[in-house]
């Protein structure tokens, strides 16, 4: 376990804590490492989530499928994040999303209640992982409203325009690198790829942004 330990400490979930006190909380978590292949499911929908999911590498996609087969990708994570934080707190609540490597990933899994749950000595790395914690689970519902308001837009443009906005935002820039494959932002904003392919070469025709495969520019309108 000792070799992931650069790699467990990029996680925000173990912020400001030292080998010595990691070490501990593993072993009190029950924590172990587990590879998983490009195509492989982590969970699925309709699992009962026992367990904190958190990637040190590779990359896994949240999905949601529709009755009708239709594949909604909610979020795409990478090293550092964690894998339904939000769903293992809430007891006897079935999943209802898939998490699916798209990549080879090396996954640390922690079981659930050993985290929520004080120890005896009440000590404090246990308390700042809480802390922690609970500042992941604000920073996804903050990603999940910016997501109410890219996909709730009425029209294919309005659409591309607020998340492209909102990624400029975040970016801090007005030049950014998207994290989604045309497919996948489609299935992000949920509309039909042709039809987001046409809107982003009328929105470049008329001089408001500017791309080479995922490199974005945005421009004023003038």
């Amino acid at each position: 376990m000792q070799k992931y330990y650069h790699k467990i400490k990029n996680s925000p979930i173990f912020y400001g804590l030292k080998d010595s006190e990691l070490d501990r909380m593993l072993q009190c978590f029950e924590g172990y490492v587990k590879k998983y292949e490009t195509g492989d499911m982590i969970f699925r929908q309709g699992d009962i989530i026992t367990k904190i999911y958190l990637i040190l590498d590779g990359e896994v996609n949240i999905e949601k499928e529709t009755y009708w087969g239709r594949r909604i990708i909610i979020q795409k994570l990478y090293g550092a994040s964690n894998i339904g934080l939000s769903l293992v707190a809430s007891k006897n609540y079935e999943s209802n999303i898939n998490a699916l490597c798209v990549e080879d990933s090396l996954i640390l899994i922690l079981n659930y209640e050993k985290c929520s749950t004080m120890c005896q000595n009440a000590c404090f790395h246990h308390s700042a992982f809480i802390k922690n914690m609970f500042n992941i689970i604000s920073k996804e519902n903050i990603e999940l409203i910016e997501k109410i308001e890219n996909i709730s837009q009425k029209t294919i443009r309005d659409k591309l325009l607020t998340y492209l906005s909102n990624e400029s935002l975040k970016n801090k820039s007005d030049s950014f690198e998207l994290k989604f494959n045309r497919q996948e932002l489609a299935d992000y904003l949920n509309i039909d790829r042709s039809a987001m392919s046409f809107e982003l070469s009328k929105l470049k025709q008329e001089g408001l942004i500017d791309y080479s495969k995922n490199r974005f520019l945005l421009k004023v309108e003038v």
